[in-house]
């Protein structure tokens, strides 16, 4: 009887050898949710959750969720500055976004990059799952996330990350591990 998973590397990064990675697909959508609703309360348990992804990766694939992340992290300041997005309250971006973008970032490496390998599928998908990730946000957090020019706010929002999502999908090719 053969394992269905193949490790890969000395890290014991276990990669399935077929089918999605649920656990995280799954457990980004989850944090998602906690973080947008809960906010501060919920970031010791997306932290923990964070930790125990990155355990698991390679060393590229951590770099890579670290790059990922700080990459983020920049476009959401510029997008502050700019005027495109704001927070209630504050003219900084709060930490429990700053934890949400670490464990997105390590969702699209684990997962989701893998979709957005063809440019024009990772535009497809960066400038509508993006974009409406920030609108969810945005009324699932009690408005704390808010859009200040309005349908140009939107606008910016999928060309953004329409653009991401093609360099989302490219730089896979530096961290990603053949399974075979």
């Amino acid at each position: 009887m053969t394992d269905s998973r193949v490790i890969s590397g000395n890290s014991g990064y276990l990669l399935p050898r077929r089918g999605l990675n649920w656990r995280s697909i799954i457990g980004f959508e989850l944090v998602w949710v906690l973080l947008v609703v809960y906010q501060s309360i919920a970031i010791w348990p997306a932290l923990l959750y964070l930790l125990y992804g990155l355990y698991y990766l390679p060393s590229r694939a951590r770099l890579a969720v670290l790059l990922t992340a700080g990459l983020g992290i920049a476009m959401d300041a510029v997008l502050v500055w700019a005027g495109v997005i704001a927070f209630s309250g504050s003219t900084l971006i709060p930490l429990w976004f700053l934890v949400l973008w670490s464990v997105f970032a390590l969702a699209v490496v684990e997962t989701m990059a893998a979709f957005m390998r063809p440019w024009w599928l990772g535009l497809l998908l960066g400038a509508t799952g993006g974009p409406l990730s920030y609108l969810g946000g945005a009324t699932l957090s009690g408005e704390i996330l808010q859009f200040p020019a309005g349908t140009w706010s939107f606008v910016v929002l999928v060309v953004v990350w329409g653009l991401l999502g093609i360099v989302l999908g490219y730089c896979r090719r530096f961290y990603a591990q053949s399974t075979g």
